[in-house]
């Protein structure tokens, strides 16, 4: 009977659940039936798809949000949902894709608005009101059915997993490694977002009795507060040794401050309902001692963060950092000197923050390109003054330039200070070989390379303009040769890297034919600055014996010391187009 009772139990609160949450399950069941069938079909990565996967993914905590948001008006309230759609298909719209690549800035717009849609589901039904200990009791409830539903989630999981194996092993039945991943979005799609939902607390204002339990009071005074008192005291002690030695904090510990924050922010959530009355000295004195001590490491906070930004630019990640800065130190004041203290200030006002600053000419993505576009005219202009001879850091800060514009689609932008467009200039699809092909066209030099010596141990052809003309040779072959496997055939004929002579040994059987010298280009190669999208005639040896002519491209070459006292760098990687005709074949 008690199986029957949790089966009707279970089956009464998935039936609520949908009807509670019916657009929200429904969503879930299309997006998951949708991305099932793109990993059957082979079309997962597609680009297209990608973009309707994570609009369903992104929609699960948005709608969620928005049914909390139509309970609190009882009387129209289908514009909010309305609202909600309009917002999901401007983000649809707004997604760029390049071939099969979703743009970076797409990627992370979506982790802001996912961020802002799980933020909006811990604060929802307390927006129009408020109090302290049903919202304690309401987020209390919301994580509890999270770890419940991921845990039955894994557990079934697992279960078919098993199941699916024991199958294989046991019957001889084969199964694509594709049914694993389909077997685990069905249980996070749709599962997982069932459980989750059937357990979503009802009536949440009326939830005023605090059950705190022993151990969540553990959790926090021997756990949670200890941890703050540790980061406290790093840090203060990192704080001594910069103003014992007078130097500028380094960027790393901006991190940790904002750890330590969070960390306090989640203590004073988890207390809040109870620090006035709890016999517990450390949890009725950490607030306000925690947030007085946060103050002087708020200000290191942003010394470390003005400093990277006075010396690199803007980012978009120094600038999340620095807004998460204003963020913290906010909240801390507000903690500090209001009156009413409503905890659902710190979800709420980091939700709109997270949301305003994915768009607009305020947001992360264009000042962080303005930024680096005047960070590119500030080192490129300097390095044109100076007949493009510069230091190994700052030719290396250009570099980093060109390769963050370029992950970000905005090379072309460079274009009033290079006075031409380097997509329009270097036609290549590949960006990788855009940023690189820049770098090289600049010629620029350097005066202190610190890895002198180590520079040049890789080389690659370039590739783009690399055209294999066959005449005058009856074969083609790509052959390969490194330190441990030295020897390569084609057909009859042997080749055998020799690594200390920098040659290669031509054999047809046990007859030597002779050896091609592989020493002249290295040093040609060395000779120059960059080691990669090198021309092919930089590459190319060729060499005529008695009864066979051979001709090298080499797709790539890396060169090695042999041992710890050697001096020089030696052939011990090569990638080759080899070309061969035996003369007597005429």
């Amino acid at each position: 009977m008690k199986i029957i009772s949790s089966l009707g139990e279970i089956t009464s609160k998935a039936k609520d659940a949908f009807k509670r949450f019916p657009i929200t399950l429904s969503w879930a069941i299309v997006g998951t039936l949708f991305t099932l069938f793109t990993i059957e079909a082979n079309t997962f990565d597609n680009a297209f798809n990608g973009k309707v996967i994570l609009i369903f993914i992104l929609g699960i905590s948005w709608l969620i949000a928005t049914r909390f948001f139509e309970e609190q008006f009882k009387k129209d309230n289908t514009w909010v949902f309305l609202l909600t759609l309009g917002f999901l298909l401007l983000f649809y719209f707004s997604v760029d894709i390049d071939g099969s690549e979703i743009y970076q800035n797409s990627i992370t717009r979506f982790v802001l608005y996912f961020i802002t849609g799980h933020l909006l589901v811990m604060v929802a039904p307390f927006v129009f009101s408020w109090n302290k200990s049903a919202y304690f009791n309401y987020l209390k409830s919301v994580f509890i059915a999270l770890f419940r539903s991921l845990f039955f989630s894994l557990i079934l999981y697992l279960g078919i997993v098993l199941a699916l194996l024991a199958i294989k092993h046991l019957f001889n039945v084969d199964f694509k490694g594709d049914r694993f991943f389909q077997v685990f979005v069905l249980c996070i799609g749709i599962v997982n977002t069932w459980i989750y939902l059937s357990d979503f607390p009802k009536d949440v204002h009326n939830q005023l009795a605090i059950n705190y339990t022993k151990a969540l009071e553990v959790l926090v005074k021997y756990i949670l507060i200890p941890l703050v008192i540790l980061y406290l005291i790093i840090l203060y002690a990192y704080s001594l040794k910069i103003v014992i030695n007078w130097n500028l904090p380094k960027g790393w510990v901006s991190y940790l401050v904002i750890a330590l924050s969070f960390l306090g922010f989640i203590v004073q959530i988890l207390i809040n309902p109870i620090q006035k009355t709890i016999d517990s000295r450390t949890i009725k004195k950490f607030h306000p001692w925690f947030y007085y001590l946060l103050l002087p490491l708020i200000a290191l906070l942003f010394v470390a963060i003005f400093r990277r930004i006075n010396e690199y630019g803007i980012t978009e990640n120094r600038y999340f950092v620095f807004i998460l800065a204003c963020w913290i130190l906010a909240m801390t004041l507000y903690i500090l000197f209001s009156k009413r203290k409503k905890i659902k200030v710190f979800p709420f006002s980091l939700a709109v923050i997270s949301f305003l600053i994915s768009f607009g000419f305020w947001g992360a993505f264009s000042i962080s390109t303005k930024s680096q576009l005047l960070q590119f005219e500030k080192v490129y202009t300097d390095i044109k003054n100076n007949d493009f001879t510069t230091s190994f850091e700052k030719k290396n800060q250009l570099r980093s330039i060109i390769r963050y514009l370029n992950n970000k689609h905005e090379l072309d932008k460079v274009e009033s200070v290079l006075g031409y467009n380097p997509k329009t200039v270097f036609k290549t699809e590949s960006n990788w070989q855009l940023q690189n092909k820049l770098m090289d066209s600049l010629n620029i030099k350097v005066t202190n390379n610190p890895y002198k010596g180590y520079q040049n141990n890789y080389y690659n052809v370039d590739e783009q303009n690399l055209t294999i003309n066959t005449k005058n040779y009856d074969i083609l072959k790509k052959i390969f040769l490194n330190s441990y496997n030295k020897e390569t055939t084609i057909q009859e004929y042997r080749f055998y890297l020799s690594e200390k002579l920098n040659t290669i040994k031509v054999l047809k059987g046990d007859t030597s034919i002779g050896e091609i010298d592989c020493s002249s280009m290295i040093k040609k190669l060395k000779s120059q600055e960059k080691n990669y999208n090198i021309s092919p005639n930089l590459m190319t040896v060729e060499h005529h014996f008695k009864t066979l002519s051979v001709k090298f491209i080499f797709k790539s070459i890396s060169l090695s010391k042999i041992d710890d006292d050697a001096t020089e760098n030696y052939l011990s990687n090569a990638d080759i187009y080899a070309l061969i005709k035996e003369k007597n074949a005429e």
